[in-house]
């Protein structure tokens, strides 16, 4: 059943919550060791956000699908353990979490990551009280710039997607919301980016900026 005066915010992760390149980079980086691979620093910076499917064909020459997933589990194992190590909210996010817990809002995360990597950081951040559903887009068919996690998530906190916004860093992500026929907030965590600002609407240097209030304005 779907109830079509919940307040909803559908979470992005990593950019939004946690900033966790530097994470992703040790994990490639150790992969690359492993297996006597050249994977640069330059190389991560050009692939970040793209899947794994993606970038270890290109790098590892690899096309067997099953040692494709075998390369990616092991990044991915890696990854974790960095994770564990350094695991740090982005400004402003847990406490926005609160407050929009505390204001009856359900909140979902909507993120492309796999599912044991979403769970590993709500347990690491202690976030899990604050959400409804997490909703990962591993095995999703589309993945962002589609709707698919979006609508997916909203699904699982019976959420009309007319009353739901999205909080994303990425232009995929903001053109998922869109085409979700969600409102999407761009969080540029005190950067600069003209296209983000073009197609949010809302667009804000960190969540600190955001409240309940102002979100709740997007909705009216």
């Amino acid at each position: 059943m779907t109830f079509y005066g919940v307040r909803a915010v559908i979470w992005d992760l990593d950019g939004v919550i946690i900033d966790s390149a530097e994470q992703h980079w040790n994990a490639w980086r150790k992969l690359a060791q492993e297996t006597d691979t050249i994977f640069t620093q330059n190389d991560f910076r050009k692939t970040f956000g793209q899947r794994n499917e993606d970038i270890i064909p290109r790098f590892w020459k690899e096309t067997n699908p099953q040692e494709i997933k075998k390369l990616a589990d092991r990044k991915e194992s890696l990854f974790r353990d960095s994770l564990r190590e350094n695991c740090h909210a982005l400004t402003g996010a847990k406490e926005l979490l609160s407050e929009l817990h505390e204001a009856g809002w359900r909140q979902a995360i909507g993120s492309s990551a796999p599912v044991e990597n979403i769970r590993l950081i709500i347990d690491l951040l202690e976030i899990g009280p604050f959400l409804n559903a997490a909703v990962s887009g591993e095995h999703m068919p589309m993945g962002k710039p589609a709707p698919d996690i979006f609508l997916a998530a909203a699904r699982a906190i019976e959420a009309s997607q007319v009353n739901c916004i999205v909080l994303e860093d990425a232009i995929a992500g903001i053109q998922a919301a869109k085409a979700a026929d969600m409102r999407a907030v761009a969080v540029l965590n005190n950067t600069t980016n003209r296209e983000l600002e073009a197609i949010a609407d809302l667009t804000v240097h960190t969540l600190h900026d955001l409240t309940p209030a102002k979100l709740a304005a997007l909705l009216r």
